[in-house]
């Protein structure tokens, strides 16, 4: 798990070249002018999701992990806090659906905060729960790279 400001994130280039071509579309993209979606930068080898959301109690948040793409989460407005852990021997509260990447768990012992201009990578060690409120709700534009590994 990384966190970091995206003006540092050249020094994670190195993470291959996937990882390059998402932290580049992150600094060369105006995203006030995208609007939310999904979008390809290669395939299902980089993909990109495009959010606008309002922060969320717990109770409505899921803490989530993936096996075959890492996530760049990239908080280009607002702020949220992000529930956060290494995945050990936690077992899953719903099984890995192998179509959408992902399976979900019951409790994450860690948070942070993480504000405009910052970015997380999480792993497949990693297990998240982001969208969290930092006490009031705040209005977040999110951009997600999905990084196929």
């Amino acid at each position: 798990m990384i966190i970091d400001q995206l003006a540092n994130c050249e020094r994670y280039y190195t993470l291959g070249e996937r990882f390059k071509k998402g932290f580049e579309h992150l600094l060369s993209t105006d995203f006030s002018q995208v609007a939310p979606g999904k979008y390809e930068l290669d395939g299902d080898r980089l993909k990109v999701a495009v959010q606008e959301y309002e922060s969320k109690q717990e109770a409505d948040c899921k803490i989530e992990a993936h096996q075959r793409y890492a996530d760049i989460q990239f908080i280009y407005a607002g702020e949220e806090m992000m529930g956060i852990d290494t995945l050990r021997d936690q077992q899953p509260t719903v099984p890995y659906n192998s179509e959408k990447d992902v399976y979900f768990f019951g409790k994450y012992d860690y948070k942070i905060r993480v504000t405009a201009g910052m970015f997380t990578v999480f792993f497949p060690q990693d297990i998240h729960m982001p969208g969290l409120s930092p006490g009031v709700a705040s209005n977040v534009k999110k951009v997600v790279v999905k990084v196929l590994l």
